[in-house]
């Protein structure tokens, strides 16, 4: 961010608005960064899902009363539908003193919350019944559920028992599986096997010659629909257990008993030939062939995924593809000046100077997207920043400030936690910098969907925000030169996302 708004280095106000003009500016941008609702007070309200009487604030759906799984294309049978539950799959009863909801799983289908999450985090205990149904009641048949996030469209559409959504799949030796539900599919990292090969595998398949993606931390990442199951099992057989999820703009974070069983990015779907993101949705509790009880389901908003899970999340890209170079061969070409000085670009690398002023990238608007670019920093704290989705700036860069997002490049150890790098300025703190001294080039990528932002400097993941007050949606980028210190930058490209429906 440029120093006009930091005020940290007294000696060049001469080349900026006066120190009274500084003050003002700053107070405005604190006034209207302590109006806004805090973390806390976003996220540690629960709202519990379940009353503890009833299935009020839920819808049933049940799909064809023989039971299994039926193709919506193919099938003669018809399903029992929304809100008729002639069989009791789906009751309140009394278990280990409390009251719970039972789910008997004789026929495939799932309740449904009546309202919509975007950014939230589920949890729910569970714990599983003695009985199992055709067609999954043979011995190889691993008790199964599931919690199904960011549903939409109609019921039935996958399976003819489940909305199109990102699974959680709650079942024995594999909670928090991935499985494609009515056509989705992700970005993961892990590795393809024959699961009767891999015996440290815990999810032992269902049948001779089973392939499973098996996720892990650091594994090649690709695109996939095929199913995706844990490397680890905490879940305690006979007892009551914790599943979690955190879902935050493009990410899927699935725990167990308060352990990462598995991380997703990037769940969408094609439809006629578009691609379209899974953000947004209500919540299923499946019914799929097993007896299963929930004590307790709840939720709550999230604008940040925490700090101690960051480093789980991979990249919001698996490789270069899709990607596009915005450096031309000139610095006008695609590119235009707002403010005092100008960025040279020599051999791909682009040199802020004098300044502070914004150069921007004219030839289109951004929605959702993935940035990515390297810079260098010749002096310690040498300031410039990446700015995102602002309007048509003019010849004035601070329509960039006001009106956009900011990831600042600054100091590793600053005096205001907002001007380190990586942070979107003034309004979250990067968790830290993870730069490299003077002199060597640096890595970002800054992901952009909704009114979420996410920061990997150098690979690591330092910064999550929802912004709660939705100032923009969708603008240009461009970089920022300041005064007479010298950052560099090279390599910049940019990729677009699917939005939702």
């Amino acid at each position: 961010m440029p120093n006009v708004l930091h005020n940290r280095r007294t000696m060049k106000l001469s080349r900026v608005p006066s120190r009274a003009r500084c003050q003002v500016f700053a107070g405005i941008v604190a006034l209207l960064v302590t109006s806004r609702p805090t973390a806390a007070a976003e996220t540690n309200r629960w709202i519990q899902l379940f009353n503890g009487r009833d299935l009020s604030g839920w819808d049933t759906y049940l799909g064809p009363a023989s039971g299994g799984y039926h193709d919506p294309a193919t099938t003669k049978e018809k399903p029992i539908g929304l809100n008729t539950d002639p069989l009791g799959v789906f009751s309140v009863v009394e278990l280990d003193g409390t009251t719970v909801i039972r789910v008997s799983g004789q026929v495939f289908g799932a309740i449904t919350t009546k309202a919509e999450y975007d950014n939230h985090h589920i949890r729910v205990e569970y714990k599983w019944g003695k009985k199992k149904w055709p067609p999954r009641d043979g011995p190889q048949h691993h008790r199964d559920t599931g919690i199904l996030y960011w549903c939409i469209g109609p019921q039935g559409a996958g399976s003819m028992a489940w909305m199109r959504s990102v699974e959680c799949n709650v079942m024995e030796r594999g909670v928090g599986q991935w499985w494609s539900v009515a056509g989705s599919y992700v970005d993961i990292e892990g590795k393809n096997v024959v699961l009767e090969r891999e015996p440290w595998v815990p999810y032992p398949g269902e049948g001779p010659g089973e392939e499973c993606i098996v996720y892990r931390r650091g594994d090649p990442q690709f695109t996939t629909a095929g199913g995706i199951t844990s490397a680890i099992d905490p879940e305690k057989p006979h007892e009551w257990n914790v599943c979690e999820v955190i879902a935050w703009g493009n990410v899927g974070i699935h725990l167990l008993n308060g352990q990462v069983v598995l991380v997703l990015v990037n769940p969408r779907y094609k439809e006629n030939d578009r691609e379209f993101a899974l953000t947004r949705g209500k919540v299923q509790l499946q019914s799929e062939g097993a007896e299963v009880f929930f004590r307790k389901v709840e939720v709550q908003s999230v604008n940040e995924i925490p700090s101690e899970l960051l480093s789980h999340v991979p990249s919001s890209s698996p490789d270069e593809k899709g990607f596009v170079p915005l450096f031309s061969t000139t610095a006008h070409e695609g590119w235009a000046q707002s403010g005092p000085g100008q960025f040279k670009l020599e051999n791909g690398v682009a040199t802020g100077i004098g300044g502070m002023g914004l150069w921007w990238y004219t030839n289109r608007m951004f929605t959702n997207f993935v940035i990515r670019g390297e810079f260098l920093q010749e002096q310690e704290g040498a300031d410039s920043g990446v700015f995102l989705r602002f309007p048509h700036p003019g010849q004035d860069p601070w329509v960039a400030v006001k009106q956009g997002h900011e990831v600042e490049i600054g100091e590793a150890d600053p005096e205001k936690p907002t001007w380190r790098t990586g942070s979107v300025y003034p309004f979250k703190a990067a968790s830290r910098a993870n730069t490299k001294p003077p002199g060597q080039w640096n890595t970002y990528e800054i992901t952009c969907v909704g009114q979420n932002y996410a920061v990997r400097i150098n690979d690591k993941l330092v910064t999550t925000w929802t912004d709660p007050d939705y100032r923009t949606a969708a603008g240009f980028v461009g970089l920022q030169n300041y005064n007479d210190q010298i950052v560099r930058h090279r390599n910049v490209r940019i990729k677009d996302l699917p939005g939702s429906q």
